[in-house]
């Protein structure tokens, strides 16, 4: 016969590797005595052997059903052999023998919110309450439950209950504070965080939490300081990592993020996100090519990833391989099927590349999928503007103005448009109401400047353009418009400077005739004839230039030059009056 009584005794001692030796025996000695198979369940589940436990525990109740003690041993064999549907049974069965059995109804909490069926756990604590109400656990999974079901307001009063039952409980301030979160009380969620961290300062859960307070609050520089202090704590836990990335990105401290994904990269290489993120710091800190290179991988190992394709074909644009990035819309074009913002992407793309038909084909297909995308119709306009179809140009920019009345590049455009069309004083009130969203933008300054040249206001034309040129003194365009204005204000010396300094960025034609035109008013006549003869070696027929030279030479007393080029002109040009009337002075 088994000497139960001193297996019992061993089990008292907790000592379950010899209790095990002696109830082996026992066993095949007496197969169907249920006290010994319930002993051995029992010293199977402390060994944690929850397979064989299980097994014992299914014969203890098969035998004796009403055993609640049997049945709550089955249920965690069966929970932790993540059955939770057999645990949960058994746990009601256990509940359903014994009422008051608060373990059963704490495990079956659990059970519950691992089956994810939260309203049946709050009807479950909400009973355990009444009948165990000092314990926190039921309105710590009454909060917990509310928050699965994103009811986050409801959460906050079970989460306080709880604390007050157990005031230095970390779990629960955390808790809470996540409650807070939700509910947009960021202040209390990070007084709760700061408190479970008073409790804990090892806890690195708590600094992770306090971070992303932060950062909702977009104070990313205490959040990098909580962020860096979770690291520090866990090294091993990814989500630290990724959020102090982000705040470091914010931040503009891409070097410092930059290690970060790199780090990241190394455990995992696999992960398109993470260098995505690379990228980004790559490109902020300047280094376009590591960037490009990096995508370029991307692209061609996932080419269902949009965000790498458009961001590599982005960055081809910013280093002038137009060609490469209108080579990556046609591959997403192809392989997607894109998004009218993609669509609006590459019909930019084409018009740069000169090639408008597609373009305008692209925008009209932007408007069909979404009509109310306001800078289509502004760039649609533009494209009309361009092919002089003024009509349509203008339809298109009053649809854009319609869509984003507030919006600077649609005004600046239409007030561009206005420009074009010689309605010049329409045009000064857009430009105004352009400059009024951004004062400091030099490209309306610029067209403010040059609408003012037009309508012969050239004190304001001056005054529009060298606020420009304060902002940007670099810009060939700006210190051509300067030099054109200056001219037209006779200011020659001063538009000279600013001319030669354009023409220094950019010799083309319009620069060198105006500074040729600039020595020609202030008497250098020989510097305005080489420019003169400059510009005829590629435009041999240009009776402007020709004319101009003529003026040159006579000033120069060369009358024979200057008659030798008015042939010229009269031959390309019989019906010029000035050429004649200056050979019959020059003869």
């Amino acid at each position: 016969m088994a000497d139960i009584d001193s297996i019992n005794e061993l089990v008292g001692n907790k000592e379950f590797d010899e209790a095990a030796k002696l109830i082996e025996p026992a066993l095949q000695a007496e197969p169907d005595n249920i006290e010994l198979v319930k002993l051995a369940g029992l010293i199977d589940v402390n060994l944690e052997k929850w397979f064989t436990a299980r097994n014992y525990f299914e014969t203890v109740v098969k035998q004796l059903p009403q055993d609640a003690t049997a049945w709550f041993y089955l249920a965690n064999c069966y929970n932790q052999l993540a059955d939770f549907i057999s645990a949960k049974n058994a746990y009601i069965k256990v509940i359903d023998l014994r009422p008051e059995y608060t373990e059963a109804y704490q495990s079956l909490c659990v059970v519950l919110l691992k089956l994810n069926q939260p309203s049946d756990a709050v009807s479950i604590a909400a009973r355990a309450n009444i009948i165990d109400p000092d314990n926190y656990l039921y309105d710590f999974v009454i909060g917990t439950s509310y928050m699965k079901l994103k009811e986050f307001e409801k959460s906050i009063e079970p989460f306080e209950r709880a604390l007050e039952k157990s005031p230095d409980n970390v779990g629960i301030y955390n808790s809470l504070g996540t409650a807070y979160m939700a509910t947009s009380n960021i202040e209390k969620a990070i007084k709760c965080y700061e408190k479970s961290l008073e409790l804990n300062k090892e806890n690195p859960m708590g600094y992770f939490n306090i971070g992303s307070a932060y950062q909702i609050q977009h104070n990313h520089e205490k959040a990098v300081e909580y962020l860096k202090k979770a690291v520090e704590l866990d090294e091993e836990d990814e989500s630290f990592k990724v959020a102090l990335g982000m705040s470091l990105v914010k931040m503009e401290r891409f070097e410092e993020a930059a290690d970060i994904y790199k780090k990241l990269l190394v455990f995992h290489p696999e992960k398109d996100n993470y260098k995505y993120n690379l990228v980004t710091c790559y490109e902020a800190m300047g280094d376009l090519q590591t960037a490009i290179k990096m995508l370029e991988g991307m692209v061609y190992l996932n080419q269902k990833f949009l965000p790498p394709a458009q961001k590599l074909a982005s960055l081809y644009i910013r280093v002038n391989q137009l060609s490469k990035a209108k080579e990556i819309y046609d591959n997403i074009l192809l392989k997607n099927s894109p998004t009218a913002e993609i669509i609006h992407q590459y019909a930019i793309l084409s018009s740069n590349l000169c090639d408008t038909d597609t373009a305008e084909k692209m925008l009209k297909k932007v408007i069909k999928m979404n009509p109310d995308i306001a800078k289509a119709h502004k760039d649609l306009g533009i494209i009309y503007l361009n092919k002089r179809l003024f009509d349509y140009a203008e339809d298109e920019f009053k649809t854009a103005m319609k869509l984003a009345p507030n919006d600077f590049e649609i005004i600046f455009e239409y007030g561009n448009f206005l420009y074009s069309v010689s309605k010049n004083n329409d045009a000064e009130r857009y430009y105004q109401e352009a400059l009024d969203i951004e004062p400091d933008n030099i490209l309306a300054l610029t067209f403010m400047a040059l609408n003012k040249l037009i309508l012969n206001q050239l004190d304001a034309s001056k005054e529009y353009i060298m606020k420009a040129l304060k902002i940007n003194h670099h810009h060939e365009y700006i210190l051509f418009c300067a030099g054109r204005i200056l001219y037209a204000r006779k200011e020659f010396e001063e538009a000279k400077r600013y001319l030669i300094k354009s023409v220094e960025q950019n010799p083309d034609v319009e620069t060198q005739n105006t500074l040729a035109l600039t020595y020609y008013e202030l008497g250098e006549y020989p510097q305005a004839v080489n420019i003169f003869n400059n510009l005829l070696t590629k435009h041999p027929q240009n009776v402007s230039v020709l004319m101009s030279l003529a003026r040159c030479y006579a000033k120069m007393k060369d009358n024979d030059k200057a008659l030798e080029i008015l042939d010229k002109v009269v031959e390309i040009f019989p019906d010029d009056e000035e050429a004649h009337e200056m050979i019959r002075k020059l003869s």
